[in-house]
């Protein structure tokens, strides 16, 4: 299992608790994690990103424990994509996106001819370089999402962790940023999402797992019957077409 989550356990406050949960995914797997909301699924997946302790219990990434290793060290195989997410600085697009770079080439050294490969190859995955020049707080929701990405991809991870990724995007950037995601897999990334758009989730997503109220109800291939019905019952709909 390339990344676990053993018995966890995490409470917010007296009214959120994670206690006991268990999830693997392979190497390579591309996995959603669906729920209604405040049913814990940003709170696992900044468990898995190392970004919030558990309590009790342990999350392994490879053959390590996260909470063994340091931000660099966790940087040079895992990035994380908040929702909707905000800088404190008002940099343009091609410093953001080179803020990748950082983990790899450090603070304060000059960025190479590889690094700035890297940086393209990011820009062009995202639909971003018409934006390098920009300044990061003139941009639409939807364009500072695909420029968290590009960030997010020149780390050159291994792991992607990305949080409701495409909720402010309109429909055509929605199914750019999946392609994009299935390249990043293709290549041999492993991708973990929370996501609300069940039916792009049931596209382009081999496994799902919901939650309900801390809990992981079922982990199973996205076609899956079961699935199905869980989701139905947990999200309170009967018919499957809203879905």
């Amino acid at each position: 299992m390339y990344l676990s989550a053993r018995n966890i356990v995490f409470a917010h406050n007296s009214t959120f608790r994670i206690d006991g949960l268990d999830l693997g995914v392979e190497r390579g797997e591309m996995l959603g994690i669906i729920g209604p909301n405040g049913s814990g699924k940003t709170t696992l997946l900044k468990l898995l990103a190392g970004i919030l302790r558990p309590a009790a219990g342990t999350v392994v990434l490879g053959d390590r424990d996260l909470g063994a290793m340091t931000r660099r060290q966790l940087a040079r195989i895992r990035a994380y994509v908040a929702e909707g997410a905000e800088l404190p600085f008002d940099y343009t697009v091609h410093e953001i996106v080179a803020l990748g770079r950082y983990p790899h080439a450090g603070m304060f050294v000059r960025l190479d001819t590889r690094d700035d490969a890297v940086l393209g190859h990011a820009l062009e995955l995202t639909d971003t370089r018409r934006l390098v020049h920009r300044k990061f707080f003139t941009l639409s929701r939807g364009e500072k999402q695909r420029v968290m990405l590009a960030m997010a991809i020149a780390q050159e991870p291994q792991l992607l962790l990305l949080d409701e990724p495409i909720s402010h995007l309109d429909i055509g950037h929605q199914l750019a940023f999946m392609h994009t995601l299935q390249q990043l897999h293709a290549n041999g990334t492993t991708i973990v999402s929370v996501l609300h758009e069940l039916p792009l989730a049931r596209e382009f997503f081999g496994r799902l797992c919901l939650m309900d109220s801390g809990r992981i109800v079922r982990c199973a291939p996205s076609g899956d019957r079961g699935l199905m019905d869980d989701i139905t019952n947990v999200f309170g709909v009967a018919d499957e077409r809203f879905l």
